[in-house]
Order: structure tokens, then C-alpha cells, then sequence
């Protein structure tokens, strides 16, 4: 049985956008039962704009901690599982009485943000958006075709040595549509928009694309902050029309990739 955390929209609304949260290789929670800060942030922000929000733990469902040292090949749950995971849990939301089932939207970060990739790279993936931090997007850009079927919003760092930005400039050109945007910022690292500052050098992920060196962890509130903003515009453009007014600047990507 998958489990979760889930705000509703505030104030009693009915008929409100919702929102699926998609953790990464770490989980969902900081300790049993507290919510990582990145994690009740994101919930919070958009619980404030009106949206109805889960939070689908994926791995504490299975009995799982974090995945992030432990080999691909050697993980009790896969990208196709939490795929189908994301499918079950958009149709929970669509059924509850206060959303509209019209407007569901799901946001990801890292592994996540590679399952809702793949997500919305199904016919009929059953959301209105996405927005996927960090995504892996190197098995999806070495396939011959890759058709997003709703609009997707990545953003990623051109430092990431986890998830590198250049597989994910090679899917945006791959997917060839308007509606699917990337933005990366310089100088910027993996989980950049978790709390806190400094650098840390990570040795103990196999998938780091130098597994001597490790992978760079470093928050970047610079790029939090525009990352948060183009996040919100994203999806009020596609779930909340009337309310956000698109902007050119919101939406064109900003591809600095050398």
C-alpha cells in the first residue's frame, strides 16, 4: 500500500489545483514522521497559492530508507515502479471531492524529477504540468525518440556532476517542443535549493559521474530563488491561467550550456 503526507487546499476550497511532490534517492523525511525542509517548504509555498498537495513516499511504502548509496542495479524499487507509483497516486487526488481533476500538476527533485520525466513521456500521463529539478536524463536522451506529452519545466545546474545538465540539453533538443523548457544555471551544483550553505563532497554515491571525486552538493540561493519563481509562473500557466499571467521572460529557457 503506498502511503504519503497530504495537505489539502487551505481555507476549505473545492474544486482547487493540486499537486504531486516526488521525492529523490534520500526520501521523503528527515526523521520518522518530520519532512525534510526542502520537502515541507514546497508543500507549504503551494499549499499558500491554493493547491491541494501529496507528498508520495515511495520508498518508506516498501519499508525503505534512502537509495542514494545503493547501486542502480541493486535497488528494491525502480523508475518503473515509481512511475507506476505517481500514476496511482495522480488518480487518489483526481477522486478527492476538493480537487479538480483537471488540474493536477507533479514537481520532482532528482530521482523523482527522472520518474516524472518518464511519466510524462507516457501517452496519457494524467497531469496538466511538470516541473522536475535535477532530473537524470541520460537514459531517456540515448533513446531514438522522446515525446513529452504535457509541458515540463526543468531546471538544473551546469556544475551537477550527479545528473549532468548536458544529457538534459540533449533531451530538450530530442523533444523538440515548445512547451518543454530548460533552464540551467552556472556555477551551480546538485540539490542547490536545500536549506543551509557550503559545499560537501558526497564519495559514497555510485552514481556520481566520477565515482573517485564523489558528488558536489551546495546550496545556491540565487538559484533557488529564480528556480521557485519559474516553478510557480510554470504551473499557474498551465493549472491557473486566469490568475497567472504569463510573461516572456517566465517561460523562454535559458540554455548556457557551453
Amino acid at each position: 500500500m503506498l502511503s504519503g503526507e497530504y495537505f489539502s487546499p487551505p481555507n476549505g476550497a473545492q474544486r482547487a489545483p493540486a499537486m504531486l511532490l516526488l521525492h529523490g534517492c534520500g526520501g521523503l523525511w528527515s526523521r520518522p514522521g518530520v519532512l525534510t525542509a526542502r520537502h515541507a517548504r514546497m508543500a507549504s509555498l503551494l499549499q499558500e497559492l491554493g493547491y491541494g498537495v501529496l507528498l508520495l513516499d515511495s520508498f518508506g511504502s516498501r519499508g525503505l530508507r534512502e537509495q542514494c548509496t545503493v547501486p542502480a542495479s541493486e535497488r528494491r524499487v525502480n523508475v518503473a515502479q515509481r512511475v507506476d507509483d505517481a500514476q496511482r497516486a495522480i488518480n487518489w487526488l483526481k477522486m478527492r471531492r476538493e480537487i479538480d481533476a483537471n488540474r493536477v500538476g507533479a514537481l520532482g527533485w532528482s530521482n523523482g524529477a527522472t520518474v516524472l520525466l518518464n511519466l510524462v513521456g507516457r501517452e496519457k500521463p494524467g497531469i496538466k504540468a511538470a516541473v522536475a529539478f535535477y532530473p537524470g536524463c541520460e537514459s531517456l536522451a540515448r533513446r531514438s525518440r522522446y515525446t513529452p506529452a504535457v509541458p515540463t519545466l526543468i531546471l538544473i545546474g551546469e556544475a551537477d556532476d550527479w545528473t549532468p545538465a548536458q544529457a538534459c540539453q540533449r533531451l530538450a533538443e530530442k523533444a523538440g517542443n515548445d512547451t518543454f523548457h530548460l533552464v540551467t544555471y552556472p556555477d551551480t551544483y546538485h540539490d542547490f535549493d536545500i536549506p543551509g550553505s557550503g559545499v560537501r563532497v558526497r564519495k559514497d554515491v555510485p552514481a556520481a559521474v566520477d565515482p573517485v571525486y564523489g558528488v558536489t552538493i551546495a546550496p545556491n540561493q540565487t538559484a533557488t530563488d529564480d528556480a521557485y519563481r519559474r516553478t510557480f509562473k510554470w504551473i499557474g500557466r498551465w493549472m491557473d491561467p486566469d490568475r497567472f499571467k504569463p510573461s516572456r521572460n517566465d517561460y523562454n529557457p535559458v540554455l548556457r550550456l557551453q
